[in-house]
């Protein structure tokens, strides 16, 4: 048996470790994300809804001067057609009277539509405040855990990088070095080692030919694959 194989068996198994903890990785990672994203969506809408509402707050005051502005017109044209002294002064005032208390209105009308949305943006505002002060309250247990986790599978890379990088000081420089080519393109989550399964290459599944599967029956040297040049394991079964 070609004493590299022992070697190889050795990366296969720290190959599927590997997977395995950057699996958790990956899914702590993504738990740190979604709860970083919730937080800043809560965030985003604090944002809007505080520029929203002192826009509108400027707006109605900008109304209510409008609206005291009004009722001073209203109240100098009321005294005045009350003091007319004809006909003509009389209708002219009472247009112009008319023309007031629609403008009145019609600023009155829109005041209370700024109110509304002032009212709205404020109920969205205390409501996003309150989903943020949960979500943070609610999640940092969460964070920690998540935080932890993709903490420990760093670390655990760490150590199986080592491991790994003995191991491959170890065996001969070309078979080390296609098993470092392969592992940087593979998308095979185990790395760049599989075994034969049904006379075929376990990764790509393409068969293999009888002088292949003889000579790693036999462990008489270390074959690739033809098609996707992953280092090749006999079946352990």
């Amino acid at each position: 048996m070609n004493p590299s194989y022992e070697i190889i068996e050795q990366l296969y198994r720290l190959d599927i470790d590997s997977g395995l903890v950057t699996q958790d990785q990956r899914a702590a990672q993504k738990e740190l994300s979604e709860l970083a994203k919730k937080s800043r969506l809560s965030e985003e809408i604090i944002a809007k809804t505080r520029t929203d509402m002192s826009f509108h707050e400027a707006d109605l005051r900008r109304l209510y001067k409008k609206l005291d502005d009004l009722e001073e017109r209203k109240a100098e044209r009321s005294a005045r057609l009350f003091a007319a002294k004809n006909d003509d002064d009389h209708r002219s005032l009472k247009r112009e009277l008319d023309h007031v208390e629609r403008e009145i209105r019609d600023t009155q009308r829109k005041a209370d539509e700024t109110e509304s949305r002032i009212e709205q943006s404020k109920s969205l505002f205390h409501k996003a405040e309150g989903e943020l002060s949960a979500s943070t309250n609610a999640s940092e247990g969460e964070r920690r855990k998540a935080q932890e986790a993709e903490n420990n599978s760093a670390g655990r890379l760490n150590e199986i990088n080592k491991v790994r990088d003995s191991y491959l000081s170890r065996l001969d420089d070309r078979i080390a070095q296609h098993y470092i080519r392969v592992a940087k393109i593979t998308r095979n989550p185990n790395g760049p080692i599989c075994r034969v399964s049904e006379r075929a290459c376990g990764n790509c599944r393409i068969g293999l030919s009888p002088q292949i599967l003889n000579n790693i029956a036999r462990g008489k040297s270390i074959e690739f694959c033809p098609n996707c040049s992953h280092l090749l394991l006999p079946n352990n079964n």
